[in-house]
């Protein structure tokens, strides 16, 4: 009997532990599927590698290397703590070259792993300095804390230039790692064309930031032709003064809000007549991020009297520094109404009754004169 439970016990044990290896080789298995590189751009410059996790994942590590003939130029590591389910994580690699670059064909190799496992490697190649010209170029790129505005124009040649339809990407990069992306597809680049887009994300104060612009011309028979400008910019508060409506016994004004970094600072009114001061007034701004607008009204401690005032406002930021002022005139006009406790007594108030005695003595007089008449005949 004895006998029998042992060998049910070891069986079961044998059972266990097969399961619990074909459990982690099917873990493994599932963590190589449902974690991969779905894009990767490089050039001399810069690299951009986009993740798609599908399940959640801890401990991940990209290695990113530039390689010219066999040899490691440049290494890079990126560490990612932890990416949740159906997400992307897209980082960014600057390589910083110090010598200048040789004219010759690049390979970027990134390896993908998780909890120290290699998951994926992946290649691209390009080349620096050759012959071939890109279908498109970026002639400027300006961010700022709203968003950011780019001009492309199409690829010239002696007979003209050649029309293109490109896929426009713009990131917002924190560090080196994307925080923001949108896009804008099938974009007909015919002539020299403006484009323009916001940032959807609440940004820091005093923060510096990189907006990166990437321009694809897709190709149905080659590899699509990629080009990519980046350019840094720090973000700052940002607002301004839209309306206004003042005169001798108040002001109202509308802030409007220009930035992705919340607009928590004050509005000053300061009223002066001659170079003195009257009033001055001081009044917290609503919270504003872009195209946020809000009015603000105060009132005067005392009514203006008659004639000309100066009025200025201020619009201070986050950080007390003057970000939009506007200075205008009040011309306070006299008053023209009364309180009830300072109303005069009015005419018919003072003359009570006197008003209607003249014609009821006219009334008799006329009486007496015509029975007088009357009379005589």
């Amino acid at each position: 009997m004895n006998r029998q439970k042992l060998f049910t016990m070891t069986s079961l044990l044998v059972f266990l532990m097969f399961s619990v290896i074909l459990s982690s080789a099917a873990a493994q298995a599932a963590s190589a599927e449902d974690i991969e590189i779905v894009d990767l751009y490089s050039s001399i410059d810069s690299a951009d590698v986009t993740l798609h996790s599908g399940a959640h994942h801890t401990d991940i590590t990209i290695d990113a290397d530039l390689i010219l003939d066999d040899k490691v130029l440049i290494s890079k590591r990126f560490i990612i703590d932890e990416a949740l389910p159906d997400t992307d994580i897209t980082k960014v690699v600057y390589w910083d070259i110090n010598s200048p670059a040789e004219e010759e064909f690049y390979i970027t190799r990134v390896t993908l792993s998780v909890a120290g496992s290699v998951q994926k490697t992946q290649y691209r190649n390009f080349s620096y300095g050759g012959p071939a010209l890109p279908r498109v170029y970026i002639e400027d790129i300006i961010p700022d804390s709203r968003g950011v505005s780019t001009i492309l124009s199409p690829y010239r040649t002696m007979y003209g230039t050649q029309a293109v339809l490109a896929d426009v990407e713009y990131m917002l990069v924190d560090g080196d790692t994307v925080i923001y992306r949108t896009m804008d597809r099938r974009v007909s680049v015919v002539q020299t064309t403006p484009l323009s887009r916001n940032w959807n994300v609440r940004l820091s104060n005093n923060h510096p930031y990189s907006a990166r612009v990437k321009v694809a011309v897709p190709s149905p028979r080659l590899r699509d032709s990629v080009i990519v400008q980046y350019a840094d910019f720090t973000a700052e508060d940002d607002a301004r003064i839209t309306e206004l409506y003042r005169d001798e016994t108040g002001a109202s004004v509308t802030v409007e809000g220009h930035s992705q970094v919340p607009f928590a600072g004050d509005i000053i009114f300061i009223v002066s007549k001659d170079g003195k001061t009257v009033e001055e007034i001081r009044e917290e701004s609503p919270i504003l991020m872009s195209d946020d607008d809000e009015t603000i009204e105060v009132e005067w401690g005392e009514r203006l009297p008659a004639g000309n005032y100066e009025l200025s406002i201020e619009l201070v930021g986050n950080d007390d520094d003057l970000v939009d002022v506007l200075d205008t005139i009040i011309e306070a006009e006299e008053k023209r109404y009364y309180d009830s406790s300072e109303a005069p007594t009015t005419a018919s108030e003072k003359t009570s009754g006197f008003g209607t005695i003249p014609a009821v003595l006219a009334i008799i007089a006329i009486g007496l004169l015509h029975q007088f008449r009357m009379r005589l005949r």
